[in-house]
């Protein structure tokens, strides 16, 4: 099997966590819909290209950053927006206020991505990698990622019985590790494919477990097909 192996670093991010309002929390790793939105992104596509994704990763160290959230309050519940990235001038309304809070983001992130999908899907995104005219961000605007290699990569199936120890954290969804060893991992439920309904995005989510590194891989844990890469890296497949 062919995959596309995308590898990149990002000093600092913030893969924001939806309805943190106190503190702008970060995921470990980018979350499949992040992803799968920059790949979007950097085809400059215009309608949903089907493939599979597993992400990978690790970071030093998670620091503290302050980030300006603009409120605005309706009887009981504050409603927190954020206005980064935007230009021109900032909307005003009489019952809209501003605050500083907390933002946790990762420092040094090393990513490792693969993807699964029909061989000229995997040559279009591998071409349009090589003809970047701007910047990469993964998470928000301002989270360049630099792309230090992509390329097409062998992969082979992982012999579960022998087993393989990760060489970074990843993302493995639940249904693919056994009931018994979830608490192996942190829990997550990722967004991963939405419609819109009412003018509102609704997402499909996919349940995780984060698996953090060196992370014994075998038939004792997941009760799926893993995959071996020609680098020596565990790759599963988020369907």
């Amino acid at each position: 099997m062919k995959a596309l192996q995308i590898k990149g670093f990002q000093e600092t991010v913030c893969y924001t966590r939806p309805f943190a309002n106190k503190v702008t929390e970060t995921y470990p790793l980018p979350p499949y819909s992040t992803v799968k939105g920059m790949i979007h992104a950097i085809l400059k596509a215009d309608q949903l290209i089907p493939f599979e994704l597993s992400i990978q990763g690790s970071y030093d160290t998670i620091i503290s950053d302050y980030r300006k959230t603009y409120f605005i309050e309706k009887s009981t519940v504050n409603i927190p927006i954020i206005f980064d990235g935007l230009s021109g001038e900032m909307p005003e309304f009489s019952d809209m206020k501003s605050m500083p809070i907390y933002s946790h983001m990762l420092y040094g992130v090393k990513i490792i991505i693969h993807i699964n999908a029909e061989e000229e899907t995997l040559n279009n995104i591998y071409n349009a990698f090589q003809q970047l005219t701007e910047h990469v961000s993964l998470g928000r605007r301002e989270d360049l990622l630099r792309i230090d290699q992509v390329k097409l990569v062998d992969l082979h199936s992982l012999d579960l019985f022998d087993g393989k120890r990760l060489n970074y954290a990843m993302y493995v969804p639940k249904d693919k590790v056994y009931e018994d060893e979830l608490t192996t991992g942190i829990p997550y439920q990722l967004n991963w494919t939405y419609e819109i309904k009412n003018n509102i995005r609704e997402w499909t989510r996919i349940p995780v477990i984060y698996l953090e590194e060196n992370t014994f891989i075998n038939n004792d844990l997941i009760q799926d097909e893993a995959f071996l890469d020609e680098d020596g890296h565990v790759v599963i497949w988020n369907l």
